[in-house]
């Protein structure tokens, strides 16, 4: 335990991923340019610190395939930025310029159904099948969410929870299910630590609505008020919407203008709060395993969500 938990500590754990991921991407001269580009867009490591945080809190001793499953997981994340940006055609992503501006939609296509194999050919590398079929149902649910979002956008509470549910909570309660399974912890405590993840990624996906709005383009790496240009019906929306404080083609409308009424009514207020709640269930949820480093460390990354800005 200490052993894995001196690397995350030193913050080598995030330096290995990245050298993990250079050697499974590997490529020709002409494809060897894209992928460099993709790897140095990564983010801050958050999935597969979580994959190593819970591998730790629950004693687990296979190292190796930590290491492995951990990229795994961040090459999925990437994947699904790629084909994400696509849909969205969005311009920047963490400051640069996406996969798919740069070197064309066809090769972002190909370049993030390439990460999506590299992932799955690390979790084949596991002892225990348990991994790739958390993936594969992960992976599952992003899409029919997604799909489901580009068919019939949501513009009820529910239904968006439900869609934040699969876009982002599921693949981060995965990573923290992830851990426990290579540890061979009980199946109870598998499923505590996927809840555990799921309210990191409600919490996550619910700041991030309220920071597209708040946020500093600089800061956020990415167009700040994006959701407002492509109409998305994010959570403050949402509640405003059913609050009547706006029109249903309230997108029609100046982004500074919405933007006050959110503020002035406390609409993002509500959505921090509600934010918060998740952060809260998630500690609860930690409060049933032993005391250790570990613990304290998965209880910071939680709470850190609620001190983000972009």
């Amino acid at each position: 335990m200490g052993g894995l938990l001196l690397i995350i500590q030193s913050s080598l754990s995030l330096e290995v991923v990245q050298t993990r991921i250079d050697q499974v991407l590997q490529s020709s001269d002409l494809a060897k340019e894209v992928f460099d580009y993709v790897a140095s867009a990564q983010g801050k490591g958050l999935r597969p610190s979580l994959v190593f945080l819970t591998f730790d809190l629950c004693d687990g001793t296979r190292f190796d395939e930590a290491i492995d499953s951990a990229t795994g997981v961040e090459l999925v994340h990437m994947a699904s930025l790629i084909h994400d940006d696509i849909i969205d055609r969005s311009e920047l992503r963490r400051g640069q310029m996406t996969i798919h501006r740069k070197f064309g939609t066809q090769a972002a296509v190909l370049a993030g159904d390439r990460l999506f194999a590299a992932a799955f050919h690390l979790f084949a590398l596991c002892t225990t099948h348990k991994v790739s079929q958390v993936m594969t149902a992960v992976i599952q649910d992003m899409c029919v969410g997604e799909i489901d979002q580009l068919l019939s956008p949501v513009k009820t509470e529910s239904d968006y929870l439900n869609y934040v549910r699969r876009k982002t909570a599921c693949l981060i309660g995965g990573c923290c299910r992830i851990g426990a399974i290579l540890s061979d912890a009980s199946d109870l405590d598998e499923a505590y630590l996927q809840e555990f993840g799921e309210n990191i990624g409600f919490a996550f996906q619910l700041t991030d609505d309220v920071l597209d709005y708040r946020g500093v383009d600089a800061e956020m790496g990415k167009e700040g008020g994006r959701d407002f240009t492509e109409r998305v019906w994010t959570l403050p929306i949402i509640r405003a919407y059913e609050e009547g404080l706006i029109p249903a083609n309230w997108y029609m409308l100046d982004f500074a203008f919405v933007r006050s009424i959110l503020e002035g009514r406390r609409v993002f207020d509500e959505v921090w709060q509600m934010a918060s709640d998740y952060v809260r269930k998630a500690t609860t949820v930690l409060e049933r395993f032993p005391d250790s480093t570990a613990k304290v460390e998965l209880t910071a990354v939680a709470e850190r969500l609620m001190k983000r800005r972009y």
